[in-house]
């Protein structure tokens, strides 16, 4: 059996619209659907017959909802996404059908949902784009860029994967530890998952530096203060370093969506980078 775990902690309309979208697919393949979700002050409405809610604080991080919910599924292979995202119609066939052969972690790629404003373009190439159909293929030993937003894994290690992301690790940390203990990837690029939010400058601008502060305190764990400085030095190079990795991945596919959006992405690239920037100087341990 499969398990679909969605990490929930927007809005209810979002959430319906998630779930909407997911429910069909479950159906179809006899998977069960799961809603990690952060308990709002407001009640949420009732969500539909066959979807099991597992009730999480109110301040709850993506990790931590993602752990949850992770710990209560009960499938041989847990797929992951969130409620800020829409799945594709066969999104799921698409993703369990990695699942025969060696793979213990199968991957799927990100797109928008919502393409007609550059500046929510420029937040799903910032946030999703290294995740793109044309994402380049790791070097031997390392993982694939995979993210939590749409992934699934299989039975025999989901047990440590919810206990790293209730302990606030996020996927690119968990990924890195899994490869190191000879984990197989597996990327189905036609697994596709879209971003299904609009944005405003300055409130996507501080998630970036919140989101990069947090990465970077993570990666911090253990290092020396030399170490950390030298980190933090390189950060201003991260925007042109990233903005081509995502025109790499996700642009190339999408050109003009990729050039109005630029001046956004980048934008957000440089707050992400000042977040990490202060991250490294500032290593204390998130929550």
């Amino acid at each position: 059996m499969i398990s679909v775990v969605l990490a929930s902690c927007r809005s209810s309309a979002l959430l319906l619209e998630s779930v909407a979208a997911l429910l069909p697919q479950c159906r179809l393949l006899g998977a069960e659907l799961v809603v990690a979700r952060a308990t709002p002050i407001v009640p949420d409405p009732e969500l539909p017959a066959g979807v099991r809610v597992v009730p999480c604080p109110a301040d709850a991080t993506i990790p931590g909802l993602r752990g949850a919910g992770l710990a209560a599924a009960t499938g041989d292979w847990v797929a992951l996404t969130e409620d800020n995202c829409i799945a594709a119609s066969n999104w799921l066939v698409e993703l369990s059908g990695g699942f025969p052969g060696e793979a213990t972690v199968v991957g799927g790629t990100m797109g928008n949902a919502r393409p007609a404003r550059p500046i929510d373009g420029g937040a799903a190439f910032a946030e999703y784009g290294f995740f793109g159909p044309d994402q380049v293929e790791p070097s031997a030993g390392s993982a694939p860029l995979i993210t939590g937003a749409n992934v699934a894994y299989h039975r025999s290690i989901v047990g440590k994967v919810a206990l790293w992301a209730l302990a606030g690790d996020w996927e690119d940390v968990i990924h890195g530890r899994l490869a190191s203990e000879g984990a197989h990837f597996r990327v189905m690029r036609r697994a596709m998952v879209e971003q299904n939010l609009q944005y405003q400058l300055s409130a996507f601008c501080l998630d970036r530096y919140q989101h990069g502060r947090d990465y970077a305190r993570v990666r911090s764990r253990g290092l020396t203060f030399p170490a950390r400085l030298v980190r933090a030095a390189a950060t201003p190079l991260l925007p042109p370093v990233l903005g081509a990795r995502i025109w790499r991945s996700a642009g190339r596919a999408a050109p003009q969506s990729f050039v109005r959006a630029l001046p956004y992405t980048l934008a957000f690239l440089a707050a992400w980078a000042a977040g990490e920037a202060v991250g490294y100087l500032v290593p204390r341990s998130s929550r």
